[in-house]
């Protein structure tokens, strides 16, 4: 009796489903395709670190049969709802082995969600931001970069690493250091960059792997404004960074989010910059504060960057999402409106699976994936969760490019269900994504 009350149990928490997915345009066709999703742990709080938070960043990656994620702890905040270097949060690496339940593995202080990285020997690398001041009233916001490397995590050891303090803070003696909102990528040759942007500059630390020290650029300086939340991109043909404005303008007035800049270097170049998206001089831009985001950064296997990002102009809903696909061959940019599922959407990302781009978008609680810009979009037999957020095992965290599978993180962005919110992991065969239409 005990077995059969597990094997329901299981089946219960875990699925695996065939099923027909149906358009969201209600169009007859069906496709037969496997998806394997599980309910994950979560952060107790919504904020202000909750796991969910920092949609620039890597947070889940594969290497063959294993997959890492991580999960923020922050129920210190039942404590002291600031979370700093005398009550930190913690981010906790997760490891699945093949069709094993998740283990946790180490425990390391934070103040907000981090970045984690795979590199071709499967060597685990989480970049993490640790605080360093202990004034009760101090939120986070002040600390240190830190790099942990986990090089027996494709042997099953996620809890022994080495610890490497990029960028330090002395506490108030240094003031602002590093910025909380980190972007950070690996190449495919292992290559790891970093960035955020700091007192209106983009700043870029960068090492290969096996080398010892770290090497910081300025991708740009002397910029119109504050640029954050930057899509990170290391490859072999150099580094690519997606930002946004995040510009404070002074005590209960809104932050603004007008306009989206793109930096890149190639080779042994110098770094350059262009602003992608504009809209300053946009009739709602003195009463809308927010009127772009960033949403997106990859390269294919052509060696194309495709950069996905969001304008929100329509005068009746401030949350009406138009998404656009600009796509740059040879330093040549093409400029392309896309759409989300039902004429909106939250979040997008790009996939990439037999020669085609798939778009993958949420629109509040549900999750929908079409094939190519004129592919319909469907809706996938998911678990809701409420104010989604979706991260990919991408290749900019070091996922293979050969690897089967899709693994996507689908967290919790809604305040009003914490602290019993759900998350949950999605997996899927990249050769089923093929049979859409």
């Amino acid at each position: 009796m005990k077995r059969i009350a597990g094997l329901i149990m299981r089946a219960i928490l875990c699925a695996t489903l065939l099923f027909s997915l149906s358009s969201c345009e209600k169009d007859s066709t069906s496709y037969s395709i496997q998806i394997f999703h599980e309910a994950i742990p979560g952060s107790k709080y919504h904020g202000p670190n909750g796991t969910w938070w920092g949609y620039n960043q890597s947070k889940i990656v594969r290497k063959g049969a294993n997959v890492f994620m991580y999960v923020i702890e922050n129920e210190n905040l039942d404590i002291n709802q600031n979370p700093n270097a005398s009550n930190p949060s913690k981010i906790v690496l997760y490891g699945k082995y093949g069709e094993g339940a998740w283990t946790k593995g180490a425990s390391l202080n934070t103040s907000r969600p981090g970045n984690i990285l795979i590199d071709s020997q499967g060597a685990v690398h989480l970049i993490v931001f640790e605080p360093t001041y202990t004034s009760p009233d101090e939120n986070g916001s002040y600390g240190r970069l830190v790099h942990y490397e986990f090089s027996g995590a494709q042997q099953g050891n996620i809890t022994t690493y080495t610890r490497t303090i990029i960028q330090d803070n002395d506490g108030f003696k240094d003031g602002e250091n590093v910025n909380i909102r980190i972007g950070a990528s690996i190449s495919e040759d292992d290559n790891i960059a970093i960035s955020y942007g700091l007192f209106r500059s983009m700043r870029v630390w960068h090492k290969k792997r096996g080398e010892a020290q770290w090497t910081m650029e300025y991708a740009g300086s002397s910029l119109e404004t504050d640029y954050y939340y930057p899509f990170t991109l290391s490859s072999s043909s150099g580094y690519y960074i997606l930002a946004v404005q995040d510009e404070w303008t002074g005590p209960s007035t809104p932050v603004k989010y007008q306009i989206i800049r793109f930096f890149e270097k190639r080779g042994s170049g110098q770094w350059s910059s262009t602003i992608i998206s504009d809209q300053r001089t946009h009739s709602l831009a003195s009463t809308r504060s927010q009127l772009v985001e960033n949403c997106e950064i990859m390269e294919d296997n052509s060696g194309k960057i495709h950069l996905v990002y969001q304008t929100r102009l329509d005068p009746g809903d401030q949350w009406k999402n138009a998404f656009y696909h600009d796509i740059i061959s040879s330093g040549i940019k093409t400029s392309n409106a896309t759409s989300g599922p039902g004429n909106n959407g939250s979040w997008m990302r790009l996939v990439e699976a037999g020669g085609e781009i798939f778009y993958l978008c949420c629109a509040w609680d549900k999750l929908y994936i079409k094939k190519g810009a004129n592919g319909k979009y469907v809706k996938l037999d998911v678990p809701a969760v409420d104010g989604m957020y979706i991260y990919t095992s991408a290749t900019r965290g070091g996922t293979g490019r050969g690897e089967a599978y899709l693994d996507i993180l689908m967290l919790c962005g809604s305040s009003s269900a914490y602290p019993n919110a759900k998350n949950y992991y999605v997996r899927i065969l990249k050769s089923d994504l093929e049979k859409l239409e």
